[in-house]
């Protein structure tokens, strides 16, 4: 009788914990990476009829963990921070994403609450010859962080040139943008612009 007694205690506790209210609990949610402009600012959480628009469905497992989180920055448009498990990326308009280090952009936090924050960053864009006349353009991304206190992490990119025809290149020929060290491009602007 006493150990009818512990197992049916021991069965109330875990029937308690476990039908806790539902809607208390936040649904976890598989929202895609490549959205609409008009999907980018939504809480699906709040405003559930704009989830089958979007794309967005319930995660069906709760161990399933690779989830991409995206950080859109406010310049270049379109422009994001993707991570996915240890993964991280930046992805630009038509271009093959870019591979990305923990120490590249430390402090940006990615969390669900995080992902209608755009990221307050700053692009500074060059464009010239050099004596051989080759075309550079060069933009620099400072991107702050989330932590306090606040640190700039700076990217720097060459755009490469288009290669082929207005005929033969399409939109789905995405190019490979090049990541520099900040120094080349700071010397490279100092000696061509200035």
């Amino acid at each position: 009788m006493k150990n009818y007694l512990v197992f049916v205690a021991v069965a109330l506790f875990f029937y308690a914990c476990g039908s806790s209210d539902p809607k208390s609990r936040k649904e976890a949610l598989y929202i895609p990476t490549d959205m609409p402009d008009i999907c980018q600012n939504v809480d699906f959480n709040v405003d559930k009829g704009m989830r089958e628009t979007c794309g967005v469905k319930p995660a069906r497992y709760q161990a399933y963990r690779n989830v991409p989180m995206q950080r859109y920055l406010i310049n270049p448009n379109q422009a994001s921070i993707v991570k996915n498990g240890d993964k991280i990326e930046i992805r630009f308009p038509n271009t093959h994403p870019v591979s990305l280090t923990e120490d590249q952009i430390s402090g940006v936090a990615f969390s669900d609450s995080k992902r209608l924050a755009k990221i307050q960053n700053t692009m500074d864009y060059k464009e010239f010859y050099n004596e051989k006349k080759e075309r550079y353009k060069l933009f620099k991304l400072t991107i702050p962080s989330d932590s306090k206190p606040e640190i700039e992490n700076n990217l720097c990119f060459r755009v490469p040139e288009l290669k082929g025809s207005d005929r033969t290149r399409s939109a789905a020929m995405g190019v490979q943008m090049e990541m520099i060290p900040c120094e080349t491009l700071d010397e490279l602007v100092k000696k061509y612009v200035n």
